[in-house]
């Protein structure tokens, strides 16, 4: 059983094209504040987040992660956010705490500006008793327990209007300044994230929703999502995306041996009332993982910033 907890924790650490490091969410597209923290507050409500997520369900060691948020905006000019996440993968463990705050810039009648930062701690855990050395006294492998806790901030920007939004993040800041001591905990690396999308009419009961997503860490493939949702009558989403790897950049310390690796992710939400959304995205590998599929679960509540008010519109994003 040893064995095979080491042997997961190496396969899947080397088949993502994007690092586990960063815990990746589907449901980013209706909740940015998971990739920027720039996003907190531009709203202008109160919302309250929690993302449950499995990758490759059925094999054992597989990354879970749950996550919790809460943000909103105490001014029109200023929002604030907390997160907390929970991410595990083999042997591995991580709890993340992040504070949010964003100064949001009105440009002109449409068009606002956010400027966010997020400060947090990452404590990170490598349980040995479930690896087995190939060597006695293998020193990259702990026979017990250790522990490594370290300062985590977060950048972004966050450009919007009612129907377009393009963002620009970075976390992991300080990730290529700190090394493990010890050598037992992966080395961070920063990340960056650059978005867009836009919520087009096609007639009066259905919206669509175009968008991608880029990550880069300049340490593996450049990861792309694309991604198409319709809005049927303002309460139900329905669309998919296709995530694929591709070598944008060539360098010496890139691991350009890598193949492309591919999903599909089919997702849908429901907007209960103007207040209440439930999610659900499933996750479809197109690669020799592909038996075994990942699946999501989202659950947002909105609060008024008045009892008495109610949101004009449902979230696009």
């Amino acid at each position: 059983m040893k064995t095979k907890y080491i042997i997961v924790v190496l396969v899947l650490l080397s088949i993502q094209s994007f690092a586990q490091q960063s815990s990746v969410f589907n449901q980013y597209i209706f909740n940015p504040m998971t990739i920027n923290p720039a996003y907190a507050g531009t709203k202008q409500w109160t919302s309250i987040n929690s993302v449950y997520t499995a990758q490759w369900t059925g094999l054992d060691g597989a990354p879970t992660t749950q996550m919790i948020s809460i943000e909103g905006a105490p001014l029109e000019s200023m929002g604030l956010g907390l997160q907390f996440i929970n991410d595990r993968i083999g042997a591995q463990y991580q709890q993340s705490l992040y504070g949010s705050y964003s100064y949001i810039l009105k440009l002109n009648d449409k068009l606002k500006l956010s400027m966010g930062l997020a400060a947090g701690i990452s404590y990170f855990t490598l349980d040995g008793t479930k690896l087995n050395a190939e060597t006695i006294d293998d020193a990259a492998v702990p026979l017990t327990r250790v522990n490594s806790l370290r300062f985590d901030p977060k950048f972004g920007l966050f450009l919007y209007s009612q129907r377009f939004y393009a963002g620009l993040s970075s976390t992991d800041l300080l990730g290529d300044l700190i090394q493990s001591p010890d050598g037992l905990a992966t080395a961070q690396q920063r990340h960056y994230y650059l978005t867009a999308g836009y919520v087009f009419d096609l007639n009066k009961d259905i919206k669509l929703k175009p968008s991608f997503l880029i990550r880069e860490d300049f340490k593996a493939l450049t990861n792309f999502d694309v991604s198409t949702y319709f809005l049927f009558k303002e309460t139900f989403w329905l669309g998919a995306t296709y995530r694929f790897g591709a070598d944008l950049i060539s360098s010496e310390t890139l691991d350009n041996t890598l193949k492309s690796r591919d999903a599909l992710v089919f997702m849908t939400e429901w907007n209960i009332t103007k207040s209440f959304v439930i999610g659900y995205s499933y996750t479809h590998s197109m690669t020799a993982l592909s038996g075994f599929s990942g699946h999501e679960i989202m659950i947002d509540y909105t609060l008024p910033r008045k009892l008495d008010t109610r949101m004009k519109t449902p979230r696009y994003f």
